[in-house]
Order: structure tokens, then C-alpha cells, then sequence
């Protein structure tokens, strides 16, 4: 399926040639019947004599309407472009060819209208015009086809020529389609209809309207008034939506769900019109994109441009877009999204700025990481449509090879210096190591994994060989606090006053040499086994009291053990009373 958009100058014969080539009258509304003009967008279709299927956008040549131009020409394969070889190129020629060559149209077929209202001289005289003008444009070489609507003179050759064009549009997995018109059918609801592009799609498809997110579903397609269980894309189609929301109209996209975000920033790169000498920063601006438009704010960066929109507008790498001035009331220029979500400032703004729109869809997203240098991959394949080709993949998150690079030596270099600082330490913290990466502790476990010079058990991160044991000078200090603590038995010194320091104590503590009861006090094992014992020996339900007195200590010392022992279940907890547990319940003071 072909879709051709028509463009040219007002009342030059683009409908009446419509409806000569297929049978049908694009003008939908009884303004424009009475008028003779088109206000709004055509569409009419047939068969070619291949035996191929088109389609036709009629867009309005009226200057008051170009912003319905624009709505119709973004999603076409070809162009047909219409001058009435009675009154030549005229300005509205210019300005949609203009858009034609900035949204890089480079199919077309150009027919030059009403031919038998002039003699042949002044017919070639036009046709070396229009040739003359589409000198340098996308357009150049297109045939330039004499042809009389009215009489049928030079129909066939224009048919024949617009069957030469014989492309099709390729077909993805990401249907995208520009909502053009909506209305409501009796006993059906909701209808919508556009030019489907990207990919397919089916009855029963979920859906999100953008902006907004909103869910819908296909209740049923339509296209050229036949019904479709699948429509392919590069088609028109008429979309019956259940739940469709009530602002829902033109402007609108519909898409699948997780694979658009909408951007208000984004960078591009940027071509004025062939009339246009100096753009300039300053303006009002329009965006034109699908069937929708956003007033913009232009700013230059080397050779592409930031733009800053008045409202979101589900954008995508290579997205092509027409920037109107609203002050002249012209298409000035037209550009290519460069990144949907450029950095905010500095070199990887400019990096942004300089990205290639020539990129396929994987390159794309692997240029964009490489920026980025870490990403969501929903929202690289939303900003792309592609998952990158170059990266490493960490679950639903994308690293570039650059910055994965970069994270294993910081790694490296971070685990080390936790040791040098923290000897005793078995290894840095998983989450504090993906702190300090600026990762989740998922990847950060993940790196540490794959790397040859680090190991993990999920919960620290440590380099190979690495292991926390005591030097001599400690190791005498732990053999006077194993002495201290044998004297104290159940009244030992707090932890703070002992002769050796925290760190130590940790290292004891994971050895099972010690055990921490509180933050204030450590105990042997040895004396805590003479605890679980006395425990075991308490008669029914107990006070802190009884418990102090049955092992003649202060309440000091009493309330920790105590509370060491409901955490281990020794003890059972109520009001101001314990319960021994039977035995097989709890569990020993060194386990």
C-alpha cells in the first residue's frame, strides 16, 4: 500500500483530479462543495492498473489552511503535485513544496492541471518552469505530466506514473497512528482515523492515547469500507475504540503501551526553507508533527537546535517535524528529533546535539546510551523504538560499553580503598558500593560478579584473597579482652572501655568470638551459654527482678540480656512478664 498526499496551489485541480483517478470526491463537506475548496483534509482511494492498492491524503492550498496541510502530508510516501498549467507557479506551489523537501519526500509525480484550457507553447512554457523550480528539492527529476481532469487527456499517463512509484511502506512492529479525524458511528461509539505507520494492528489490541497514557481498545478496524481483523501499516484506516476518552481528537496518537514517552525538550537537527535566508532564535514558533502542533522555543547549539515546547508530544529519535512562524505565517523549516531527552546542560548537551539523524533505530539507541551512559531500557526502546546493539544488559536496565568499563575500574578502585580503610571489614556493603557507582545494588552485584579481580556473596563486595584477620598488636589486644571478659563474667565492661575498638569487635562478633547483645556491652559465648541455662532454670512467668536476683547482677546489665533473649527466642514477651520457651525453641548464644 502507497499513500500519496497532494499538494499544490488553491482551486489548481488537486480534488477534481482525485476524483478523475479514482472515482471519488476527497471534499467531505458541504462548505467545501459549495466553495469549490478544500478546508480540510481528502481521502480517496483505488487500484492502479498493477493491480495495487493506493491512497490518497488531499490536503487544502489554501494559505489560511496550511496548518491542515501539515496535519495530512507527514505520513506520506509520495507526493502528487498539482499546477494549473493556466496560472502556473504560484505562491502556495512554493511553500508546499517547501514542506515537501524539508520532510524529504523524494517520490512524486507532478501533474500539471486544467491543460486544455492552454495551447501547447504556453503548456511547455510552464513545464520548463516547474521544472526550473524544483531544481535542488527532493522533487527534482519527478515527471512533469500534462493532464485535463475534464477531458481525460493525459490520465492515463499519470496513473501510469504514479503506478512507476511502486513502493511500499516497510512494515515494523510498532503501529503509530496520527489521529486526523474523530467521530461517533450509531451503535458502534468511537471511530478515529489516520494514516497507520510503523507497525500492524489487530482487533483486540490495547492501546494508549498520548499524551496521557490513556488505555483503549480495538474493537474494530476499517480500511478503503472493508473490514480487517489486522490492517498493516502505510494504510489508511478507521479505528472503532472501546473506552475511548471524551477530549480524544485530532492531535492524538495512539500507540502500544510502553513504547512512546512523551518530551517537551528535545534537540534536532534543522534545515530552513529554501526561501528562508536567517532563521534566528527569536519568534514565534510552531512544531508541526503527525496531525498535531505545539508552540516552540528555538535555541541554537553548533549545528542543531534545542527545542522547547509549550506541552508534551510523544516524540521519538528521527521523528520528522515543519516548523511554521506564526508571525510570517510561512513554513520556515523542517528537522529531524535528534535525542526525545537531551542532557540539561554542559558537554553531554553537546554530545546530544551532535548525534547523526541518519541512524538507524539500533544505532540510534546505542549513540543515546553512550550519552546517557546508563538507561531504561522502556525508555530507550520509547525514545528509539530499538534496544541498542552495543551495551550490556543488567535485568530491565541498559549500561553502555563505555561507562560499563568505567564501573568495573571504579568498582575495583572503590572496594579497595574500603578495605585500606576498614581492614577488618569482610568487604563494602552492597548498597553502599552502588551508592558510590550511582547504580542500584542489583548492577552493582552484577559487576562485581563478572568481575575476575572481585567477589560477592550478595550482601559485600570484596576483592579476591581479601580476608579480615587480626596482626599481632591486635591480636594481643584481643587476648586481654577475652581475659577482661572471662573475669567480668555477667557484668562485663561496656564495649567502649575494653582495649580493643569497633572494628575489632565487628570482626569478633562475625566470628562468633563475641557476641553483641547491645550497643553498649559484648559477651563471651561461653558466658551467655550460663544466661540461656539460668533461663531455662526461670520458674513460669518472670520480671525483669526475678531474673536480676536469680543471677545476682543489676538491672543494668538484667534488661539487655533480657532483650537479647526475646530476640532469640529464649524468652517470650508480655507486659512486664517473660516465659521461658521450651527447649528446642530457642537458640544457643553462639549460633
Amino acid at each position: 500500500m502507497t499513500v500519496i498526499g497532494t499538494a499544490g496551489h488553491v482551486d489548481h485541480g488537486k480534488s477534481t483530479l482525485l476524483q478523475a483517478i479514482t472515482g471519488r470526491d476527497p471534499d467531505r463537506w458541504e462548505e467545501e462543495k459549495r466553495r469549490g475548496l478544500t478546508i480540510d483534509l481528502g481521502f480517496v482511494w483505488g487500484k492502479l492498473p498493477s493491480g495495487r492498492e493506493i491512497s490518497f491524503v488531499d490536503v487544502p492550498g489554501h494559505e489560511r489552511f496550511i496548518k491542515n496541510m501539515l496535519a495530512g502530508i507527514e505520513a506520506i510516501d509520495a507526493a502528487l503535485f498539482v499546477v494549473a498549467a493556466d496560472e502556473g507557479w504560484m505562491p502556495q506551489s512554493e511553500e508546499h513544496l517547501a514542506v515537501l523537501d524539508l520532510l524529504d519526500v523524494r517520490r512524486g509525480v507532478v501533474a500539471l492541471t486544467k491543460a486544455d484550457l492552454v495551447d501547447d507553447e504556453l503548456l511547455e512554457l510552464v513545464t520548463l518552469e516547474v521544472h526550473e523550480r524544483l531544481e535542488g528539492s527532493s522533487l527534482e527529476g519527478a515527471p512533469v505530466l500534462a493532464v485535463s481532469s475534464r477531458t481525460g487527456d493525459g490520465l492515463d499517463d499519470v496513473i501510469a506514473a504514479l503506478d512507476a512509484i511502486g513502493i511500499d511502506g516497510e512494515a515494523g512492529d510498532d503501529p503509530r497512528l496520527w489521529i486526523d479525524r474523530r467521530f461517533t458511528v450509531s451503535g458502534a461509539g468511537t471511530v478515529v482515523t489516520g494514516t497507520l505507520l510503523g507497525g500492524p494492528l489487530r482487533v483486540g489490541d490495547i492501546l494508549h492515547v498520548h499524551p496521557g497514557h490513556v488505555r483503549v481498545r480495538v474493537r474494530a478496524l476499517e480500511s478503503h469500507e472493508r473490514e480487517h481483523q489486522r490492517v498493516d501499516p502505510h494504510r489508511r484506516v478507521a479505528v472503532n475504540l472501546a473506552d475511548a476518552p471524551e477530549h480524544l481528537a485530532r492531535g492524538a496518537m495512539l500507540g502500544l503501551p510502553g513504547r512512546w514517552e512523551a518530551t517537551s525538550r528535545f534537540t534536532a537537527a534543522l534545515r530552513t526553507a529554501r526561501y528562508v535566508d536567517d532563521l534566528g532564535d527569536r519568534g514565534a514558533f510552531q512544531i508541526h508533527v503527525g496531525t498535531t502542533a505545539a508552540a516552540a522555543r528555538l535555541r541554537r547549539l553548533e549545528d542543531s537546535v534545542l527545542v522547547t515546547l509549550e506541552r508534551p508530544l510523544p516524540l521519538r529519535y528521527g521523528d520528522r517535524f515543519i516548523v511554521r512562524e506564526t508571525g510570517r505565517r510561512a513554513v520556515v523549516a523542517g528537522g529531524r528529533v535528534i535525542d526525545p531527552a537531551p542532557p540539561r546542560k554542559g558537554e553531554p548537551l553537546r554530545l546530544s546535539a551532535r548525534v547523526s539523524p541518519d541512524l538507524d533505530s539500533e544505532g540510534a539507541a546505542s549513540h543515546l546510551l553512550r550519552i546517557r551512559r546508563t538507561e531504561r531500557i522502556e525508555r530507550l526502546v520509547a525514545h528509539t523504538g530499538a534496544t541498542p546493539s552495543a551495551a550490556k544488559v543488567f535485568g530491565e536496565t541498559a549500561i553502555s560499553l563505555e561507562e560499563h568499563d568505567r564501573l568495573h575500574g571504579l568498582a575495583v578502585a572503590t572496594v579497595a580503598e574500603f578495605h585500606r580503610r576498614y581492614p577488618l571489614r569482610p568487604g563494602i556493603p552492597t548498597a553502599t558500593l552502588a551508592s558510590r557507582l550511582g547504580v542500584t545494588a542489583e548492577i552493582a552485584v552484577a559487576i562485581a560478579s563478572e568481575c575476575s579481580s572481585m567477589e560477592t556473596d550478595g550482601a559485600t563486595v570484596r576483592l579476591q584473597g581479601h580476608t579480615a584477620k587480626l596482626d599481632a598488636m591486635q591480636q594481643e589486644r584481643w587476648d586481654e579482652t577475652r581475659r577482661l571478659l572471662a573475669e567480668a563474667g555477667l557484668q562485663p565492661p561496656r564495649s567502649a572501655a575494653l582495649p580493643i575498638d569497633e572494628e575489632m569487635i565487628h570482626l569478633l562478633v562475625r566470628s562468633g568470638d563475641l557476641v553483641m547483645v547491645s550497643d553498649e556491652f559484648v559477651y563471651l559465648p561461653d558466658t551467655l551459654h550460663r544466661v540461656e541455662a539460668a533461663i531455662a532454670a526461670m520458674p513460669g512467668p518472670f520480671t525483669v527482678a526475678d531474673f536480676r536476683d536469680a543471677l545476682g547482677i543489676s538491672r543494668k546489665y538484667a534488661v539487655p540480656l533480657l532483650e537479647w533473649a526475646d530476640e532469640r527466642r529464649l524468652t517470650r514477651r508480655q507486659g512486664d512478664t517473660r516465659t521461658p520457651l521450651l527447649e528446642g525453641e530457642g537458640s544457643s548464644a553462639g549460633s
